[in-house]
C-alpha cells in the first residue's frame, strides 16, 4: 500500500489557527488561558515553537481533541520537515550555513535542537522553507519589492536580514491591530511626537505600540543578528495591516525616534508595494531624502527645522530648543550633530540609552 507523502510540512499551529478562527477565538485569549505570552502562541502556529506536552494539555483543554492529537500532530510536522528537507540535492545545513543560527538560538528566535541537524530543522521551520530554492524565492522577492535594491549594503549577509524581517512577520502576527488607516496615523503624530520626552522603553514603547495598532500599523521591537545592520524597516503585510520593524540599534533616544518617524513617513508617503529597510539603503534614494525630512519637519514642528541653525548650541540652548518642540534634549543634539554645529563628542550625556536585557 502507498503511503501518501505530501510535499509540503504543515505545522500543528495551523489547525490551532483554523480553530481559533472558526470560534473566534484571539490569539491573546488563548495565550492567557494557557498562561503564555501571545509570542509563544505566534511562534507556534508557525510552527517555530514544538508542540510540548504541557502545550499538547492546554490545547486538548481549550481547544478541545486529545493531547495525544496533538502530539501526534507535531510528530507527523516533524517528520515531514525532515523528509523534505532531507530529500533536496542541497542539504539545509549548506544552504543555511550562511544564516546567523547562534543569534537565532540566542535571541529565542529558534531552539537549540539536541544535534546541529535539529538546529537546521528548526531554523527551516523559523523560515519556512525546505529548500535552498524555495528560500531564495521567497526572500528574493522580498528584496525585489524594496525601495532600495540597488544598494550593496545588505546583499552581502541577505540571510541575516531575512531573518531579522522574518521575525518581524512573526511576532506582528500576534499583534491585535485595526485595519490600516492614514488619516488616523496622520492625526496620532502629536500623541506620538509627545512620547519622545520619556526616556523609560518599558513606559513609551506600550503606549506607542497601542497608538500605531489603532491605526493598523503593527510595531515589532527585535534585535538584528549578525550580518544585519538595519535600524527599522516597514512593509505592509496586507492592505489592512502594516508592519513597522525597529531594532534600537544605536541605543539612544535620538536614533530611535528619528527612525520612527521616518518610518512613519514611509508609511504616509510612499507605495505600499514596497520594503523600506532603513540603514541598508542608498542614501542619495528621493523616498529616502523624503522619509527624512518628513522626520525631521515633524519632529520640530512647533519650532520649525531651522531652528536648528539659530540655537546657541550649548547646554542651555539645547535645552530650551528641547523643551520649546516638545521633545526630548537627546533629539536635539544628535541634530546638531548631523548638522555639524556641535562635535559628536559633545552633550552626548544628554542623549537617553537603553540596553538590551539578556
Amino acid at each position: 500500500m502507498n503511503t501518501f507523502k505530501p510535499n509540503w510540512a504543515s505545522p500543528p499551529g495551523a489547525t490551532v489557527l483554523d480553530l481559533l478562527h472558526e470560534r473566534q477565538i484571539p490569539v491573546k485569549e488563548l495565550a492567557d488561558r494557557a498562561h503564555r505570552d501571545v509570542q509563544s502562541v505566534s511562534r507556534l502556529i508557525y510552527g517555530v515553537e514544538p508542540l510540548t506536552v504541557d502545550w499538547a494539555e492546554c490545547l486538548s483543554a481549550i481547544l478541545g481533541a486529545s493531547p495525544e492529537f496533538w502530539l501526534r500532530r507535531e510528530e507527523i510536522y516533524r517528520v515531514d520537515l525532515r523528509r523534505l528537507c532531507e530529500s533536496t540535492e542541497v542539504a539545509p545545513d549548506k544552504w543555511l550555513s550562511d544564516v546567523p543560527i547562534n543569534d537565532l538560538v540566542r535571541f529565542g528566535w529558534i531552539k537549540q535542537g539536541t544535534s546541529a541537524s535539529e538546529t537546521t530543522l528548526n531554523a527551516c521551520a523559523f523560515f519556512g522553507v525546505t529548500t535552498s530554492s524555495s528560500f531564495e524565492q521567497k526572500y528574493k522577492r522580498l528584496f525585489q519589492a524594496s525601495a532600495y535594491r540597488a544598494s550593496s549594503a545588505y546583499v552581502t549577509r541577505p540571510t541575516a536580514v531575512a531573518a531579522w524581517l522574518r521575525q518581524g512577520e512573526i511576532e506582528a502576527s500576534a499583534v491585535v491591530c485595526e485595519p490600516w488607516n492614514r488619516n488616523k496615523l496622520a492625526n496620532s503624530l502629536n500623541s506620538i511626537r509627545a512620547l519622545t520626552v520619556e526616556a523609560d522603553p518599558s513606559k513609551f514603547l506600550p503606549e506607542l505600540e497601542n497608538i500605531l495598532a489603532s491605526c493598523g500599523v503593527a510595531m515589532v521591537v527585535a534585535r538584528t543578528p549578525e550580518g544585519c545592520r538595519a535600524s527599522g524597516a516597514t512593509r505592509f503585510l496586507h492592505s489592512e495591516q502594516a508592519l513597522m520593524q525597529l531594532s534600537f540599534r544605536y541605543l539612544a533616544d535620538d536614533q530611535f525616534w528619528f527612525t520612527v518617524f521616518h518610518e512613519i513617513g514611509h508609511l504616509l508617503l510612499h507605495a505600499h508595494d514596497e520594503l523600506f529597510l532603513e540603514g541598508l539603503e542608498d542614501r542619495s534614494n528621493e523616498a529616502e531624502r523624503e522619509a527624512d525630512e518628513f522626520a525631521l519637519d515633524t519632529l520640530f514642528e512647533k519650532v520649525g527645522a531651522d531652528a536648528l541653525d539659530k540655537v546657541e548650541p550649548s547646554l542651555l540652548g539645547i535645552k530650551r530648543l528641547a523643551r520649546r518642540a516638545g521633545i526630548s534634549d537627546g533629539i536635539v543634539v544628535g541634530q546638531l550633530q548631523r548638522r555639524e554645529r556641535v562635535p559628536y563628542s559633545h552633550f552626548n550625556k544628554l542623549k537617553a540609552r537603553y540596553a538590551w536585557a539578556d
